[in-house]
This record gives structure tokens, C-alpha cells and sequence, in this order.
């Protein structure tokens, strides 16, 4: 009993890190004397963006290294037998990801955004951080948190409360009301919760997941398309978000069993 609450108290330990660190980024780009300076579009403020994802990745080196006596191996930071499988695989339910939230978007009222391609600059920004970003996310929450659990408490529970954890850990507590973070703190169909079957299927292997997640937030660089639902009511806006992610867990669950993809 001891060991698992040790366990446990080490996965919440590196959320709390986590989460703090990146509010403490928020905090400075919202309130201090320096937000003008380092705000989002600036070339100081993206690389005051990224120094704090590059913190994140230290913590989590910290855990395996300093704490844990283990490697990055043991996590699902290796190459895998049908590596190129798990990168084609991730990204291709990226996009599929947002096509599909795009069409239900508008399907439920919202309004298409069309925007324009950034600066050569800005493109590889974009790369390098949802790069570190994909690296650092899913290595905590994946690699790190939900493994653990998993040995824990089994697959389940540890994907359900690892997702959670995941949806609560992007609420911005300096904006976000109440009904947000209960919201987040509801076991529904997200993209935490697919990464986390994807990790899952992929026989912890990270480089899937690290894809999925480095191509959903690099679609916008890609395909100048998006949703507009701001004006949308939550009570259609919510059911069409877990329809989206509902329907690729099936569809990974069927690649998985009928196709053999992640098979070594």
C-alpha cells in the first residue's frame, strides 16, 4: 500500500510541477511589467514560450533520472519495430482529428476562419515548439503519469484520471470559471484521453502519441482552416467535441484489433 501511494504521490509531485510552471509562464505574460515585451507574436515572447516547455522537459528528466533511476527507455522514448508505422499512424488521426472538429464545428453553427500563413520565421517556431511541446506533454502525461498508474491501478482508471489531469493542467485558473474546470474534470471522450489509448495501443511507445500531438497543434501552420464556436452554446459545442474523439477511439481500437498496426 505504501508503494502505490509513493507511486501516486509522484505522479501528482510532477503534475503539480508541471502545472505550476506553466502558470507561472501565464502569470508573467498577463500580469507583469514584461508582458509587453514578451507577449505571444513577439520573437522574444515565442522564445519565452518555448524556454518554458524546455523547463517542463527538465522536470521530467528530473523524475526519471533523479528519482525514478531509470531512462527515457522506460517511458516509450525509443524506436520501435514499425516505427514509421506509429508516426504515419499519429499523424494521420491529427488531421483527421481536426478535419473532423472542423466539420461538426460548423455543423453545430460555427463559422469557418480562414487565416494566412505566417513568416518563414514563425513556421519554424512553430515546429521547434510543438516539437518540445509533443515532447514534453506526452512525456509527463503519457509516459510518465499514465504509465505509472497503469501499473497502479490498471488501464482504465489510470487513462481516465491521467486525461483529466491533462484537460485540467490547459484551464488557465487566472481566466477559467468554475463550470470550466468542472467541465474538465468530467471522464469524457478529449484528446488526452486519445492520446492516452493511443500510448496504450502502441505498447507504450511515445512516438505516436508525440506525432499526434506535434501535428494537431502544427494543423493550423499547415491548413490555414479552423472553427469559430465562440458563439455556439456549450450544450452543442460539448456533445460534438466528444462525437469527434469517440469516433477516432473506435476507429484506432479497429486499426488496432483487425489491422495489426501496432503488432511488432
Amino acid at each position: 500500500m505504501k508503494s502505490k501511494v509513493y507511486i501516486i504521490g509522484k505522479c501528482i509531485s510532477i503534475f503539480l510541477l508541471s502545472i505550476i510552471t506553466w502558470h507561472l509562464y501565464r502569470f508573467i505574460v498577463t500580469f507583469s511589467s514584461f508582458k509587453s515585451y514578451l507577449m505571444w507574436g513577439t520573437p522574444q515572447g515565442y522564445l519565452f514560450y518555448l524556454t518554458f516547455y524546455i523547463i517542463m522537459l527538465a522536470i521530467l528528466l528530473f523524475f526519471i533520472y533523479c528519482i525514478d533511476h531509470s531512462s527515457l527507455k522506460s517511458i516509450g522514448f525509443s524506436k520501435v519495430k514499425r516505427w514509421k508505422t506509429h508516426i504515419i499512424v499519429g499523424v494521420s488521426f491529427a488531421f483527421l482529428a481536426r478535419f473532423l472538429e472542423i466539420g461538426l464545428g460548423v455543423l453545430v453553427g460555427g463559422d469557418i476562419v480562414v487565416s494566412s500563413y505566417s513568416s518563414l520565421f514563425v513556421i519554424v517556431f512553430f515546429i521547434v515548439s510543438t516539437f518540445f511541446v509533443g515532447l514534453s506533454e506526452e512525456g509527463v502525461f503519457r509516459g510518465y503519469i499514465q504509465r505509472k498508474l497503469t501499473d497502479t491501478w490498471k488501464f482504465l482508471p489510470a487513462l481516465l484520471f491521467t486525461s483529466i489531469l491533462f484537460r485540467i493542467y490547459h484551464k488557465n485558473f487566472f481566466t477559467t470559471s468554475l463550470t470550466d474546470v468542472v467541465l474538465a474534470s468530467l471522464p469524457t471522450p478529449s484528446f488526452g484521453m486519445f492520446a492516452g489509448y493511443f500510448y496504450y495501443k502502441s505498447r507504450r511507445s511515445l512516438l505516436g502519441p508525440i506525432a499526434l500531438h506535434m501535428f494537431y497543434d502544427l494543423f493550423g501552420t499547415i491548413v490555414p482552416l479552423g472553427v469559430d464556436v465562440a458563439g455556439v452554446h456549450l450544450g452543442l459545442v460539448l456533445p460534438s467535441r466528444i462525437l469527434v474523439w469517440s469516433t477516432l477511439i473506435i476507429v484506432l481500437k479497429l486499426l488496432a484489433a483487425k489491422i495489426g498496426v501496432f503488432h511488432a
